[in-house]
């Protein structure tokens, strides 16, 4: 729910940020007053598209919305990001912070990844951007939870890093979204061994 909370808060500060400052309210020819922005919309989606794309340079995983490659995710980068559906060639990954071919080699470098997700999910909304959030809060909320993890390797046994990452994966997306219910339902039936989309649950 911190998450969840924390993801809600910085929307709403970027939303102030992009779209109220810079109004100007003037007195049109004809005595009606108008709100003129000056082309603003094109510069804030411009400017945010730079920005979500230098994210996407430096961690390739935050790029598409993360349904293809929530395997690589889920469990760590185990699952090299150019076997999921979405993955991109090495050479495309060359410039990657957090490399996405390899498993998460610190809790460091998964946090990076899921703030760096959360941070391009927060732009496009607060730009006003079409799609929705259901399963990239899902990709953002597992490499946080295997950053925690790995931070407390020797308190927790590896045993509960599945049940772990399932459940911040959701305590997000139910945060965010209101919907706990719904939210439990999709997991289900996406972590099933039936599915393309996780093999994290027999």
């Amino acid at each position: 729910a911190v998450l969840g909370t924390a993801f809600h808060k910085v929307v709403h500060a970027l939303k102030g940020i992009l779209w109220n400052a810079g109004k100007k309210s003037v007195v049109s020819e004809d005595g009606k007053q108008d709100s003129i922005i000056f082309n603003r919309e094109v510069a804030v989606k411009t400017a945010i598209g730079i920005i979500v794309g230098a994210l996407g340079t430096f961690y390739p995983a935050t790029l598409f919305w993360g349904e293809g490659s929530l395997q690589c995710a889920i469990d760590g980068h185990k699952t090299p990001f150019a076997a999921t559906k979405h993955g991109l060639p090495n050479v495309l990954t060359r410039a990657s912070i957090v490399d996405p071919s390899v498993p998460f080699q610190s809790s460091r470098d998964a946090m990076q990844l899921g703030c760096a997700k959360l941070l391009s999910i927060a732009l496009a909304c607060a730009g006003k951007f079409p799609g929705g959030i259901i399963f990239p809060l899902f990709f953002a909320a597992a490499p946080i939870a295997h950053a925690v993890l790995k931070a407390m390797s020797g308190y927790l046994p590896a045993s509960v890093a599945p049940v772990a990452v399932m459940s911040l994966m959701a305590a997000t997306q139910a945060s965010v979204t209101r919907t706990p219910l719904a939210t439990v339902l999709m997991l289900t039936l996406s972590s099933s061994s039936d599915t393309d989309l996780s093999r994290m649950l027999p």
